[in-house]
């Protein structure tokens, strides 16, 4: 776990750096200078981005992540044709979304057109704007696989953070008007994909090899099948994040306006998964070494330390989140309102998603990988099918309720696959023991009388919450990694007395 330690360690900060600077644009910035449906247009525009920017890839990274092992293995860094490949599988799926998304203008704009019309003048911006981000996927993929996940995390999450916040006093201090700001926002990852496609291209971990090896035509029927099988399961860790608004906004009343609304708890739920996204880069290459080494004890420990760790991060920022939703709220007005019921419904969903653990990446590596289309599959019909029902009844409720229910309800066909098929599942008594002790510390911040002053009743629920929670889990050792990290951080501060 060295290595997942120090990699994760580094990406966690430097993310948790971006989300800071994405905070203030999120929480501060969007909803004090712009309207709700301008605010809610920068959220629709970057969901249809995420979503067509996978499938843009036709699966190709799943393909990448799992074969590249061998490649590297017979072929080299010269002559492996795996990474060009990819690139062209990527091109080709860019090219058919432009042609789809011009065909299919006017359905959207019959779909969008009623309940968030501001989104159909800038329809087009989607296009530069899926591009840019299947342009930062392919690169972070290459990344992945030969280990710089700290780059491609601190490139990913700072710098699209800071050239928004750019744009963003840009338009404040009125140098540029409202549509231009969109126009670069549409292009606000560019900026990062130059800084990682020279980092990616220096470093000489990959090479561009054209030509088709001996491996790609003696394998390619077995790669087809599997990234053929693996292209809804690219989209599992896409479509959580982003069905909900593109539904919100073409179903809703006054839907980019709620959409809005929505983004403050989904931003804050995705800050409890940093941690995962920090950590999936190096586990993933390390679960496909494991599975071509046939290392099942490695794997075994991957899944029970991920698990874990993961779950105890993801309880300390829910600890700390939660019973300061009162004072976001305050802090953003009473039109925010819906906000704290919506965190604590997806917060509750996004904990059992980190308690699992890598569920997800150990079965769709291994060799039932055919499990994990199939469930993927069925995710992604629960999902939309839910929030389509849900949001038309209950509006932004029902988009809560609606995925956390199937991301729930995903995480637990994984884990019953992995355990019937491979007798591998992610808990320990310690599961049970940090999920008592972050409740015990979530219900002593609670009970603090409300304090006139926002930042200092902020500040005092979540000390109260820290004091209670983190001592507990290193009293008890309950992680070995975080109990390593206090004494390192222990024995610097002992050194420099």
């Amino acid at each position: 776990m060295g290595i997942v330690r120090k990699q994760t360690t580094y990406s966690f900060v430097f993310t948790y750096i971006g989300f800071a600077i994405g905070a203030i644009n999120t929480l501060w910035l969007f909803p004090h200078f712009f309207s709700r449906e301008e605010f809610g247009l920068t959220r629709l525009m970057l969901d249809f981005a995420v979503f067509f920017s996978a499938l843009s890839t036709l699966g190709s990274l799943n393909g990448l992540y799992k074969f590249n092992p061998f490649y590297r293995s017979y072929l080299g860094i010269a002559k492996n044709d795996l990474p060009f490949l990819s690139l062209m599988a990527s091109l080709l799926g860019s090219i058919l979304f432009i042609v789809g998304s011009l065909i299919f203008e006017g359905f959207l704009a019959r779909k969008f057109g009623h309940n968030s019309p501001l989104f159909i003048l800038h329809y087009r911006l989607v296009i530069p704007f899926t591009i840019s981000y299947t342009c930062i996927m392919m690169l972070e993929g290459f990344c992945w696989i030969i280990k710089k996940t700290i780059v491609s995390n601190v490139v990913k999450e700072l710098f699209f953070r800071i050239t928004t916040s750019v744009l963003i006093s840009l338009y404040i201090f009125k140098i540029i008007s409202i549509d231009t700001f969109f126009r670069l926002y549409a292009l606000s990852y560019v900026p990062a994909i130059i800084i990682l496609a020279y980092v990616i291209f220096t470093s000489g971990g990959i090479g561009i090899c054209t030509r088709i090896s001996y491996a790609t035509k003696r394998l390619y029927r077995k790669i087809l099948t599997f990234v053929s099988f693996h292209f809804s399961g690219m989209l599992i860790g896409i479509l959580p994040k982003t069905i909900d608004g593109i539904l919100i906004a073409g179903l809703s009343s006054n839907g980019l306006a709620n959409l809005a609304i929505y983004i403050i708890p989904n931003y804050l739920v995705t800050v409890m998964e940093v941690p995962q996204r920090s950590m999936l880069g190096i586990t993933t290459t390390l679960i496909a070494e494991a599975w071509k080494n046939k290392d099942r004890k490695k794997i075994e420990e991957l899944y029970h330390k991920t698990s874990l760790n993961l779950l105890i991060i993801g309880l300390g920022l829910f600890g700390i989140i939660y019973p300061n939703m009162d004072n976001v709220v305050r802090f953003l007005g009473p039109d925010y309102g819906l906000a704290k019921e919506i965190f604590l419904i997806a917060g509750i969903a996004k904990l059992v998603d980190l308690g699992m653990g890598m569920n997800a990446q150990i079965l769709s590596l291994s060799k039932y990988w055919r499990y994990d289309f199939y469930t993927s599959a069925v995710f992604i019909v629960v999902n939309i099918v839910l929030d389509f029902f849900l949001i038309k009844k209950y509006g932004l409720m029902g988009a809560a309720y609606g995925g956390a229910i199937a991301l729930i309800f995903y995480n637990l066909m994984r884990c019953f696959y992995l355990w019937r098929l491979l007798k591998m599942q992610p808990f320990t008594s310690k599961t049970i023991a940090t999920i008592a002790f972050a409740i015990i510390a979530i219900l002593a911040a609670f009970a603090l009388p409300v304090l006139k002053h926002l930042l200092v009743d902020g500040v005092m629920r979540s000390c109260i919450f820290a004091i209670i929670f983190m001592p507990a889990i290193i009293y008890f050792n309950i992680s070995e990694d975080i109990t390593a990290y206090y004494k390192l951080i222990l024995n610097k501060i002992s050194s420099k007395r």
